[in-house]
C-alpha cells in the first residue's frame, strides 16, 4: 500500500514534517495556533500553497485537502511531569479528542502521534486507556511504544511515547510492525557550535551557583571549564553532568553549559535545532530573525526529526506488504 502525502497537525516548527519529508511524503498543509512558531515553520519549509488551519478545535474536517497520514504533537503540559498533570480535564489534553474526530472525519490510512514519556503512566494508567480507546473508536489498529531520541540519531536523552495507527479496514492487526530498531550513537561535539562564550561578567552568577547551599564543594568553575564533551546542567539547584549527550530539552530550561579547552559555553538556539535533528541549512534560515530566546523554546517542543524519521520509515515498511 503506497502512500504519498501528510498532514501535519500542532505543527511547531516542522520537526515532525521534516522528519517525513526524508521518507519521501508531501506535506499538503498544517495547523498551529502560535504565530511565533508558525513565523519560524514558514522561513524553514516551503510551505507554498499550504494553509495554517489554525485551531484544531475549530477545523472543519470537511474544508481539509485529502491526505495518507495523520502527524501530530499533541499538547504535552498536561501530562508531563513539569506540568498540571491534569490529563484530559485540562483543556490541552483535551486536543487529543479532536485529533480523534479529525480521525474518524477523514480516513487517513495512517497516524503518528507523539507525547511525553509521563502519559504512561498519568491517572495510574487509566489516561492512557483513554487514549487508546479513543482511537481504537476512531477506527483504527493502535501501537505504542516509548523511545528515546538518543537512540535515533542525536545526542539528547529525549523520552517521549509514540502512537501509531493503520485504519482496521486496512489491517486485521499490528503484530508484524516493528518499531525501528536503535542506532549508532553519534558524538555530542559535532551537534554543538560553541559560540556562546559565557564571559567574565556572567562568572560571578555561576560562582554563586557553585557556592549555594545545594552545590557547594560539588565543582569549580575550572572543573566545569574541564568537561569536554560534557553537557553541564545548572537548571535551578539541580546540577548534573551528561557525557556525550544533552538532557532532554524543554520550552523553558535554562542553564544548559558546555565547554571547550578550558572555555565555557552556553548551549544556543542553534545548539539546540542540531541536537533536534534540524540540518545546519535550516538552522541558519532562522539565525538572527527569529530571536535566541524563542529559538530554545521552540526547539525544546519539537518533535525530535530523525527519530519520526526512523518511525515513518517503519510504518512504510509495514504498509508496503500490505495488498
Amino acid at each position: 500500500m503506497r502512500i504519498e502525502t501528510f498532514f501535519d497537525f500542532c505543527s511547531g516548527i516542522g520537526g515532525g514534517r521534516l522528519g517525513l519529508e526524508k521518507c519521501g511524503l508531501k506535506c499538503v498543509g498544517y495547523a498551529d495556533t502560535s504565530r511565533l512558531s508558525s513565523t519560524t515553520y514558514n522561513l524553514m519549509h516551503n510551505t507554498t500553497g499550504e494553509t495554517n488551519y489554525g485551531n484544531i478545535k475549530r477545523i472543519k474536517s470537511e474544508k481539509l485537502p485529502h491526505f495518507d497520514l495523520l502527524i501530530c504533537g499533541f499538547p504535552c503540559q498536561s501530562f508531563s511531569v513539569i506540568g498540571t498533570k491534569k490529563g484530559l480535564d485540562d483543556s490541552r489534553g483535551e486536543l487529543i479528542n479532536y485529533v480523534a474526530k479529525i480521525l474518524k472525519d477523514t480516513k487517513p490510512t495512517c497516524f503518528i502521534l507523539e507525547n511525553v514519556k509521563g502519559l504512561v503512566n498519568h491517572n495510574k494508567g487509566q489516561t492512557l486507556k483513554t487514549i487508546l480507546a479513543l482511537l481504537d473508536k476512531s477506527g483504527y489498529r493502535v501501537d505504542y511504544k516509548v523511545l528515546d531520541s538518543w537512540d535515533y540519531g542525536v545526542p539528547q536523552s529525549r523520552k517521549r511515547i509514540y502512537f501509531i495507527g493503520v485504519r482496521k479496514a486496512l489491517v486485521k492487526s499490528l503484530k508484524k510492525y516493528k518499531w525501528p530498531e536503535p542506532i549508532e550513537r553519534p558524538q555530542l561535539v559535532k551537534y554543538l557550535t560553541f559560540k556562546n562564550i559565557i564571559r567574565g561578567t556572567e562568572i560571578p552568577y555561576l560562582r554563586n551557583y557553585l557556592n549555594n547551599r545545594i552545590n557547594q564543594g560539588k565543582y569549580t568553575i575550572e572543573d566545569l571549564a574541564s568537561f569536554d564533551n560534557t553537557i553541564i546542567d545548572t537548571r535551578m539547584n539541580d546540577l548534573r553532568l551528561f557525557t556525550n549527550r544533552c538532557p532532554t530539552l524543554r520550552s523553558q530550561r535554562d542553564g544548559l553549559l558546555y565547554s571547550r579547552d578550558g572555555i565555557l559555553y552556553e548551549l544556543s538556539g542553534e545548539d539546540a535545532l542540531l541536537l533536534q535533528g534540524f540540518p545546519v541549512e535550516l538552522v541558519k534560515k532562522v539565525t538572527g530573525i527569529v530571536s535566541e530566546r524563542h529559538i530554545l523554546m521552540q526547539a525544546g517542543n519539537a518533535m525530535t526529526v530523525t527519530t519520526i524519521e526512523n518511525i515513518g520509515k517503519s510504518l512504510l515498511s509495514f504498509l508496503e506488504v500490505i495488498k
